[in-house]
């Protein structure tokens, strides 16, 4: 069977070229970081609202406000970004004021590649995919305040769907998101941009007059991979804060949460891909590629249509349980298209020197090197393969999608990578991640996993959006999600929809990328989706 395509400009499904490969690297990107204090459910439990630090609400109109007041002697930070603007993290953790966004125009749509299609289907953009108008000023907090925090309303259980209800009157109350991840410990590594990435959303987005002229704040809790404290963090958000969604988890712990979301009908909207229990839960709407099937097709998609080279090699980690998990995973789909797998290892990232691996690799015939590691190890990875005059090719998962994998760019161009969106870091639909970014959280690290938090955002703003009233409910938002049918959000998804139940049918497509010259550069300059084959998009 042959892979899909879905190019953005509406001519449908397409056959790549035949080439190979077998794209991997879950436990990715960032040099690690220091861990964070881990507790057990009922110490997180005891701290009641001392862990959190939340920023205050300001008025969308009030302009630049003050810093806030001293924060509580918590255990674990969680931050919020509110209404009243984004703090501005960098690599080392500070914060600083965000200034003011000029939302620019939507980029037009990318030239089509030329290449044949097959006329299976024909997906077309959808309309109205703008960026957003004028500039706005976001009024930027770095408060910190211990206590509940003072989130308007509280989630409504979904029942009979109501019409969405347009905007009117006074001043609305605001829309409050919880996110919760590792963004400590040796995975906080790997999440590095989505975290940064939501703060400036958040004051991005109360810049252009929020949601539907709603105001919205984004709670984020650190996890540190623990899956008591996930759990903590996530009843907390939802029975003292009441947010009435969540919005891109970075969680590699998602699974200790899902079934009490399931239970309070609470969504949660986008995330990472960290924990493959995500495709597998109703209230897990997540429209980028799946953490399951669709992660596991992207791997190979990615090298297929990249390069014609069919024996694989694999390296994954063994700090974290996700990097057998995926490994696993697209491993039951091999065979296919002619790839094979001819070695394997398990690794550690605070490895030195990866050489007697990379002669193993060698002597088994090894033509592509599967790397699920950090974007440090993959480069000693394949400066190790270099010192004995091997050249294979090196090929990774969206992880090592970011600016971080630059600093190895010498021994690692040509890096085949699966990215979920247009490259993140040249394509004109993403400008509006990198003018927020550049705005709010210049210092922070990028890479796919924050680009991926702007479209989750795109797609809550334009399409859940008109669905909200006054005051903002998580019925509407359930109303919303179930609302989208073949949903392409202007060439940044291939089409998706959600059903009633396990969403891994989702989205099955990827863009396949390589690291050319300091640059993520898709594999056709449509920037078209590769989809796993049979696969349609949702009706």
């Amino acid at each position: 069977m042959r892979p899909n395509t879905i190019r953005p400009d509406g001519a449908g499904f397409r056959r790549p070229t035949r080439r190979v490969l077998v794209a991997v690297g879950a436990a990715a990107a960032l040099t690690l970081t220091g861990c964070g204090s881990r507790l057990d459910h009922a110490e997180l439990e005891s701290t009641n609202n001392a862990f959190k630090r939340v920023v205050d609400q300001q008025s969308l109109a009030a302009g630049p406000a003050a810093a806030g007041a001293a924060g509580a002697a918590g255990t674990t930070g969680a931050t919020a970004a509110g209404a009243g603007g984004g703090a501005t993290a960098g690599p080392g953790g500070g914060t600083g004021a965000g200034a003011a966004l000029s939302a620019g125009a939507a980029p037009g749509a990318a030239a089509g590649s030329g290449a044949g299609t097959t006329g299976a289907i024909r997906v077309g953009p959808s309309a109205g995919g703008g960026a957003g108008g004028g500039a706005n000023s976001a009024a930027a907090a770095g408060a910190t305040a211990a206590g509940k925090s003072a989130a308007a309303g509280t989630p409504a259980a979904p029942g009979a769907p109501a019409a969405p209800v347009p905007g009117s009157g006074g001043p609305k109350s605001e829309i409050l998101f919880g996110s919760f991840g590792a963004e400590s410990g040796v995975l906080g590594a790997v999440s590095g941009p989505a975290p940064p990435a939501l703060r400036a959303w958040s004051a991005w987005i109360n810049a252009k007059g929020g949601i539907n002229g709603h105001p919205v704040r984004v709670i984020l809790g650190d996890d540190n991979a623990d899956p008591a404290r996930t759990l903590a963090i996530v009843r907390q958000m939802v029975e003292q804060d009441h947010v009435i969604a969540f919005m891109n988890d970075y969680s590699f712990t998602l699974s200790a949460a899902t079934k009490y979301l399931e239970e309070k009908q609470i969504p949660d909207i986008g995330s990472i891909g960290g924990d493959v229990a995500g495709d597998h839960s109703s209230m897990v709407f997540h429209p980028l590629v799946g953490p399951d099937k669709g992660q596991a097709w992207g791997f190979l998609l990615t090298v297929a249509a990249q390069t014609d080279k069919k024996k694989l090699g694999i390296l994954y980690c063994r700090e974290a349980n996700t990097c057998a998990v995926q490994m696993n995973s697209f491993k039951k789909l091999l065979p296919w298209n002619g790839l094979e797998e001819v070695y394997e290892a398990q690794v550690s990232l605070a490895q030195p020197d990866y050489t007697a691996e990379m002669l193993q690799a060698q002597r088994a015939g090894a033509e592509v090197i599967l790397v699920l590691v950090d974007s440090a190890s993959a480069a000693r990875i394949a400066q190790s393969a270099h010192r004995q005059n091997y050249n294979p090719i090196f090929s990774g998962t969206y992880n090592l999608n970011q600016d971080l994998i630059f600093a190895g760019a010498k021994d690692l161009d040509g890096l085949l990578l699966t990215s979920r969106t247009p490259p993140w870091d040249s394509s004109p639909r993403m400008q509006m991640y990198r003018d927020a970014m550049d705005r709010y959280q210049p210092k922070a690290y990028r890479g796919d996993l924050g680009g991926g938090v702007f479209v989750v955002g795109k797609l809550i703003e334009e399409k859940i959006g008109p669905f909200i009233g006054e005051p903002p409910t998580t019925a509407q938002i359930l109303q919303g999600l179930y609302a989208l049918h073949d949903e392409t959000l202007g060439g940044l998804l291939p089409g998706v929809g959600f059903i009633h139940g396990e969403h891994f049918t989702t989205n099955q497509c990827v863009v396949p990328v390589k690291l050319t010259g300091g640059k993520f550069v898709a594999h056709d300059s449509a920037e078209s989706f590769v989809c796993a084959p049979g696969w349609k998009p949702a009706a």
